[in-house]
This record gives C-alpha cells, sequence and structure tokens, in this order.
C-alpha cells in the first residue's frame, strides 16, 4: 500500500466514551441508513483533522463528543490526528499529531498525544503526506502568493452531497470564493507541473526580476534627472558665452562630462575670464532654431505618408495571407498526378484546373514572398523617422532652454547696467550648480550583469513552456481516464458516448458524438450524468495522482451515489423500492464500477456513504460496516452518551 488511507476514526465523549469505525484498507466500505444519524459527518470529521480552521460538525456531535481522531496508515507508517470539538463556534487551535509504526488510536480523549498547535500539525501532516519543500512561508506556488498545503487536498477526496450531482460545481469547495483561488492555484502542483525545484527556482526568479525592475526604474529616473543636468549646463554656458566669459556656444553633441569641465573651468577664472563676445549667441540660436522647426516640420509629412503607406501595406499584407491561407488548404489534392482535383479522374478539364490552382498558388507566394520582403522595410524607416523626431524634438528644448537663459541674463543686465556684475552673476550661479545639483547627478551606474545572468538561467530552469507542457499532458491523460470511465456509468444524452475535455483550470466540457459540440457541465443535462460525470473525474484524479505518486491520500468519501434515484430523507432504502428498472439496472452498474474500478487502483480506499442497501450485490453486502436504520437505532454518536455542560 503506497498511499495513505484510513485504518480508523474514532469520536470520543465524557466518561471514556468511545465510537470506532474500522475501515478496510485499499477496499470500497459501506455505511447504509436513514436520514439524520451522522453518516455524512464523516467527511466533516476528516476535514476536521486536516487542520480546517472551521469545525462542520453537526449540533449533535459537538452537544456529545468532545474530540475525535483518524488514524491514517500506509505500509508499515501510522499518522494519528486528533483534535478537541467546540460545543459552538469555530475549530480550536490546538491539534494532536503522532506518526511512527504500529500505532493505535486512545481509548479516551485525555490520552491523545502529541499536542500542538494547529499550524505546526498541518506541517506535520504535510511532511507524512510528502507535500514538501515547500514549507517557506515566501514559495509561491498558488496565482501571485499562497502555497500548497495540506488544506487544498480535500476537493480530491470528498464527493460531498452539495458537490456530486452538481452543474455547477465540479470540485469540494471550489464554490466557496476564499476556496476556489487555492484549489485553482495549487492544482498544477498536485498534477506534477511544479516540483520542489521549479517552485523555489520560480520563488528566486521572482525575488530577482524584482530587483531587476527596481534597478532599471531608478536608472531610469537617473537618466531623467541627467537630461536635466545636460539643459542645465546648456543654459549656463550659453549666459557664459553670452556676457563673454566662454568663447563658443556649447556644442549639442558634447557629453555631460565636457560639459560640466567647461563649467568648472569658468568657475575657476571667474569674472578676469577675458571678453570673448564676438558675435550675438541670441541670432545663433534663434537662426539655429529655425532650421529645427523646418526639419521637424519635414519630418513630420514623412511620417504623415509613412503611416499612409504601413495602412495600405496592412490591407495589402491582410488579403495576401488570407488568399495564402485558402489556397494552402487545396495543398492535399495532389495537383501533379495528372487527375481532377475534385473528382479524381484524369481528363483535360481535370488537367487544366490544377494548373490554374497552381498558378494561383505561385502568384500568392509571390505575393507574400513582395509582402515578407517590404513590410520590415517600412516599419524599419519609420522606427527611423520617430526616432529622428524625437532628437530633434529634444535638440529644439534645449535651444529653448538656452534662450530662456541669455533672456533672464539680458533682464538682470538692464537692472544693473554692469558687465561686471553680470558676469560675477553668472560664474555664481554656475558655483552654486556645481557645488549642488552636479554633484547630485554624479552616481556610478548599476552593473547588473551578474544579476541579468542569473535571472536567464533561472528562467530556464523554471521554463515556463515546460510546466505547460506537462500541465498539457495531465489534462491530456486525466481526460482519457474519464472518457472511458463515463463509458461504464449509466448516462443518458448527451453524455452517453461523449468524451470527456479536463482542464487545468479546473473545468470539464463534454465532446457530445453527433455534432461533436463542446458541451459546459450547465448545458448538459440529468442528475445522473452530473452524477456519472463527477464520479469519472474523482476516480480519474486519483488514477492519476497513483500515477506520479502525487502528495494525495488514496482515500475518496463519496455521499450517496443513489442521489438520482431515490428522494431525499427517509430511511434505508432497498433496490426494489426504486420506481423504474432502469434505474435499479443504473444503480448496480454504479455499484459495480465502484468496486471494479477501486480494484483496479491500487491503494485506493472508498468510503461510501448511502441510503441503499443492495442486499442483491454480495460484494456490496460484504463492504458494509455498519447499517444505521432507524430499526437499530444506531447512529454515528449514540443516542445514550452524555450531553456536554
Amino acid at each position: 500500500m503506497k498511499r495513505w488511507n484510513v485504518r480508523q476514526i474514532a469520536f470520543y465523549g465524557l466518561g471514556g466514551k468511545r465510537r470506532t469505525l474500522d475501515f478496510d484498507i485499499g477496499k470500497v466500505n459501506v455505511i447504509t441508513g436513514a436520514s439524520g444519524t451522522g453518516k455524512s459527518a464523516i467527511i466533516d470529521a476528516i476535514d476536521y483533522c486536516l487542520g480546517s480552521s472551521d469545525c462542520k460538525l453537526p449540533f449533535f456531535v459537538r452537544n456529545h463528543a468532545i474530540a475525535v481522531a483518524i488514524h491514517w496508515a500506509r505500509e508499515d507508517a501510522d499518522l494519528i490526528v486528533g483534535r478537541n470539538i467546540p460545543k459552538a463556534g469555530s475549530g480550536t487551535s490546538q491539534m494532536y499529531v503522532r506518526t511512527g509504526q504500529n500505532l493505535t488510536l486512545p481509548e479516551t480523549a485525555e490520552d491523545l498525544e502529541g499536542h500542538t498547535n494547529r499550524e505546526t500539525a498541518r506541517a506535520l501532516i504535510e511532511t507524512a503526506f510528502g507535500i514538501q519543500g515547500l514549507d517557506d512561508e515566501d514559495a509561491v506556488i498558488k496565482g501571485e502568493k499562497g502555497r500548497a498545503s495540506v488544506r487544498d487536498i480535500p476537493p480530491y477526496l470528498f464527493l460531498s452531497g452539495d458537490v456530486i450531482i452538481s452543474r455547477g460545481t465540479l470540485l469540494h469547495d471550489l464554490n466557496r470564493p476564499e476556496k476556489a483561488r487555492d484549489i485553482k492555484g495549487s492544482l498544477p502542483y498536485f498534477l506534477g507541473a511544479l516540483d520542489q525545484a521549479t517552485v523555489l527556482a520560480a520563488r528566486r526568479l521572482r525575488q530577482l526580476e524584482a530587483a531587476l525592475a527596481k534597478i532599471e526604474r531608478e536608472e531610469k529616473a537617473k537618466r531623467r534627472s541627467q537630461t536635466l543636468l545636460t539643459e542645465r549646463s546648456m543654459a549656463l554656458l550659453t549666459q557664459a558665452f553670452d556676457v563673454g566669459i566662454f568663447p563658443d556656444l556649447p556644442s549639442p553633441e558634447a557629453s555631460d562630462g565636457d560639459l560640466l569641465g567647461y563649467l568648472g573651468e569658468i568657475a575657476k577664472k571667474g569674472i578676469s575670464s577675458a571678453d570673448t563676445r564676438d558675435s550675438d549667441a541670441r541670432a545663433i540660436l534663434e537662426e539655429e532654431r529655425r532650421g529645427v522647426v523646418s526639419e521637424l516640420q519635414t519630418l513630420r509629412r514623412k511620417r504623415q505618408l509613412l503611416k499612409q503607406t504601413l495602412s495600405e501595406a496592412t490591407g495589402y499584407e491582410t488579403a495576401v495571407y488570407g488568399q495564402s491561407h485558402k489556397l494552402r488548404l487545396v495543398e492535399h489534392l495532389k495537383l501533379g498526378d495528372g487527375r481532377c482535383p475534385v473528382c479524381d479522374a484524369q481528363n483535360e478539364a481535370g488537367l487544366a484546373m490544377a494548373k490554374q490552382i497552381r498558378e494561383s498558388l505561385n502568384i500568392v507566394e509571390k505575393e507574400v514572398l513582395v509582402v515578407d520582403t517590404i513590410r520590415p522595410g517600412l516599419d524599419d524607416h519609420s522606427r527611423q523617422i520617430e526616432a529622428q523626431i524625437k532628437t530633434r524634438y529634444g535638440r529644439l528644448e534645449d535651444i529653448e532652454s538656452q534662450l530662456s537663459g541669455l533672456v533672464r541674463v539680458d533682464e538682470d543686465s538692464v537692472g544693473t547696467g554692469s558687465l561686471l556684475q553680470e558676469r560675477a552673476r553668472v560664474v555664481g550661479r554656475i558655483d552654486q550648480f556645481l557645488e549642488t545639483t552636479a554633484k547630485d547627478f554624479q552616481t556610478s551606474v548599476a552593473d547588473t550583469t551578474a544579476l541579468t545572468l542569473e535571472i536567464e538561467s533561472l528562467r530556464d530552469l523554471v521554463d515556463p513552456q515546460s510546466r505547460r507542457e506537462r500541465l498539457r499532458d495531465a489534462e491530456n491523460l486525466i481526460s482519457s481516464y474519464a472518457t472511458d470511465m463515463l463509458g461504464e456509468l449509466p448516462t443518458e444524452m448527451p453524455a452517453t458516448n461523449s468524451r470527456v475535455v479536463f482542464s487545468a483550470t479546473p473545468n470539464v466540457s463534454l465532446i457530445e458524438p453527433t455534432r461533436r459540440a463542446a458541451l459546459a457541465m450547465a448545458e448538459i443535462g440529468s442528475d445522473q450524468n452530473y452524477l456519472a460525470i463527477h464520479l469519472a473525474l474523482a476516480f480519474s484524479l486519483h488514477k492519476f495522482f497513483e500515477d506520479i505518486a502525487a502528495p494525495v491520500p488514496g482515500l475518496l468519501v463519496i455521499d450517496q451515489i443513489s442521489r438520482p434515484y431515490y428522494p431525499k430523507g427517509g430511511d434505508e432504502k432497498r433496490l426494489q423500492e426504486m420506481g423504474k428498472d432502469d434505474d435499479q439496472v443504473a444503480m448496480q452498474k454504479i455499484v459495480r464500477f465502484l468496486f471494479e474500478e477501486t480494484a483496479r487502483q491500487a491503494s485506493l480506499q472508498v468510503i461510501l456513504i448511502e441510503h441503499a442497501y443492495i442486499e442483491e450485490d454480495p460484494e456490496y453486502v460484504a463492504a458494509v460496516k455498519g447499517r444505521w436504520t432507524k430499526a437499530s437505532g444506531m447512529k454515528l454518536i449514540p443516542t445514550d452518551w452524555p450531553i456536554r455542560p
């Protein structure tokens, strides 16, 4: 036995009371009986002992039982998980976990061993089940946050009453928004699309990508600041030129280092610099400004014409590729074998038609070649025009800044009337700029080479494409298993002979055989169909879990397969009480499927909670572990147990 099964479930009451349910390992176990006897609470008890934050045990159980314990078994290993039952409200945070060999459930609740808190208990159960390598709270594998845990396996263990014939809920708890996200996020892990190394690599990759993005944002901010540095340096040098302490207008091609060097020389010489004024700075800049504006107008006209050309090319490209796609459909007709592509006969008309098709293909192929050759050139030219426009706009802004600086100098000159004072004012601005603003920008550029190399290496390891392929392979296998199993179960149209398509979203649709239409769950109809689909999917998932040794126990608890055939409530039912012969045959067919499929899957255990007692099936009768009928008075919790204070 390679997978975990439930050997026993024990409920503890006051005064040393204990109610024990025994189950066979790797087989079908049946508990039948009337409604209201506590059969469905078996699911709630197992879920509660898997570390649920809520206690969903019914009132009668809470009112009489003080604790519950589950004895899990796998080969020679044992796992006992116990938990106190609150009389009301949410579950307690205290649990009991014990692992080892040859363990047995204690006689009383006070004898439960391995006292711990819920979070530690979950971690211990995860280790036992094999959910390993994900104990780091930052190990992200579901969506944007969270991690696979023991709380993500109940959807594969329980076919509860609200799910088994549901048209809208595929898995246990998938209809709860707070649970749905975790189920969807962790399913790829349980399907084997993610492993420990991939998870840890993905976590490291996200951290490094975030760090690189932060560095790139900071570098981008520095570049924006550097632009301001350039503009300010150009403006100050222009002012220095205007008052005669710098010989030339600064070149727009000069580097920031050169510009700062010129400013440093001016600051060092001060107002004692020789008068270098021999031309009108404003006139020079105005002339350059007019030239830049003219260039921009020409470039904008070119851009407009190019946009029109690209638009027309796009339409032509679409038409050509459309024709090519249509003509490619006839390539399988073997146009060169001398036969008519329509009637497959050898005649002149057919040969002429084949010739025309080949000629059309040749023409379209040439047109496709033209499109593939010319379109990239147009795109490159468009990018070049845009880059030139951006560059010229940048130079225009620099000129405007320089002219503004000259206007400011002229205004100050009018106020002071002294060239020396204006020189002193400009030198003062340069000194202040070099001492403050320029120093702020003198920061080293971060070297991201090592970071980038590690990111590329991790991307190769994580390989999203490989993950998608593994997930697709899992989906295909489960779909194939479910299709075969659906064929063994009683169904009605359109489910009969349909193909099951499973996706890890998770979702199921059927491809019906007549029109090959894809049908969503809500479109299928019939409780019998929904029962068959849920059973086929549940057993298919467990078959796949067995194939890949997934960390999911080999347990499937099914709450009443007879729901489509018996009315709700009432006492235990016999097969003859079904109104239709077809329903009796269908019920027997489902029972046979449960036993045969459980036998085919190694270490799979089924606990069937049922109203029906199928005495016509000897194997079913032998699998019954309890008949809680009204006549017997038996229940999950005996009625003579004392009420908790």
